[in-house]
């Protein structure tokens, strides 16, 4: 029987098994049917899958290359070299069972109704899920997106159809800026020494967390010799900080400052402010004191002007406030 009835993780499910000798070659495939599907259902789609493996196997039709193939070839070769693995592997593995028999040419429709699952709060056999939102869906895409284009990179798949994907668009920006005196309130909340010392630093440097704890300091300023967009970065000392960069050498780690600035912020009546909220601010300082946006990009070593485009609005409002001041002179 090409469908048999299994149980998996606990559950009733139903697998496929190909099995037959064509042009005196042995064939055989075997794969667990999508949960949800009735039992006519799983026995349709097994015939749709054994005429597909036929016309394969006698030249009609071309192999499929699937999304899953296309996933392994690229963790397999390129995932060592990747910050972020053991995430993708994680959101990879948890959805693998949605992606991993499509076809890597066919993905117009299918973008649309993984997207439309991962949305949704019940999975294929109706059990409650969590939603997704649309950055994560972005994401997850995103990882598919890159690991087709790289099958086709390597000759793996005719062609690169992944403009074709429905890629739901979100916004990533954060406008929460804080001033002198609120990052000073955090601060002094705040009872451990070199997380209160990297709270100032951020804010009058814009360094991201991971450059504040590893930047070396020179008569020149904080020194990183390799940075987000791949470039060493000089960041001058300001005069408020130059006690803290004589004196202060971090130790701790990621996890123990975050903790406790977790504890300063709320404290101090912050609770929902990000310690990248600091580099943000440190820009909308810089902005309203008249430094241009190309500047600023390189304090903040933005490797292209579109990043430094998020604190555009800033230098608008400093205009307007400008321009209000008209005819209000003597």
């Amino acid at each position: 029987m090409p469908i048999e009835t299994i149980t998996k993780n606990g559950r009733r499910r139903y697998r496929w098994t190909f099995e037959r000798v064509i042009e005196g070659k042995r064939v055989r495939k075997t794969k667990v049917i999508p949960a949800g599907l009735s039992a006519a259902e799983a026995d349709k789609l097994g015939r749709q899958w054994d005429a597909e493996v036929y016309a394969v196997e006698t030249g009609i039709k071309k192999p499929v290359v699937t999304i899953g193939e296309c996933v392994r070839l690229h963790f397999q070769d390129e995932g060592s070299g990747w910050k972020d693995f053991t995430t993708r592997s994680q959101v990879m593995e948890k959805y693998a069972a949605e992606y991993e028999d499509q076809d890597a040419l066919d993905l117009y429709e299918w973008s649309v109704r993984f997207t439309g699952y991962m949305r949704a709060s019940v999975d294929r056999s109706g059990n409650p899920k969590k939603p997704m939102n649309d950055k994560t869906i972005s994401n997850t895409l995103g990882y598919i997106r890159a690991a087709i284009k790289y099958a086709h990179k390597k000759g793996k798949v005719a062609h690169d159809e992944t403009g074709k994907l429905v890629i739901p668009k979100f916004s990533n920006e954060r406008h929460i800026y804080k001033g002198r005196r609120e990052m000073l309130q955090i601060a002094r909340a705040c009872t451990h020494r070199e997380t209160r010392a990297a709270i100032r630093v951020a804010f009058y440097s814009g360094m991201r967390l991971s450059e504040i704890l590893r930047a070396a300091v020179t008569r020149e300023g904080y020194s990183l010799s390799t940075t987000k967009n791949g470039r060493p970065r000089l960041v001058p000392i300001h005069p408020r900080i130059a006690v803290i960069a004589r004196r202060i050498r971090f130790t701790i780690r990621p996890s123990k400052l975050k903790d406790e600035w977790n504890k300063a912020r709320a404290k101090a009546g912050y609770p929902d402010l990000r310690f990248h909220d600091l580099r943000h601010s440190a820009a909308s300082e810089m902005i309203n004191a008249g430094i241009d946006l190309y500047t600023v990009g390189g304090v903040l070593g933005h490797k292209t002007p579109a990043s430094t485009k998020r604190y555009a609005h800033l230098v608008t409002d400093r205009l307007a406030e400008a321009v209000s001041k008209i005819g209000k002179g003597k």
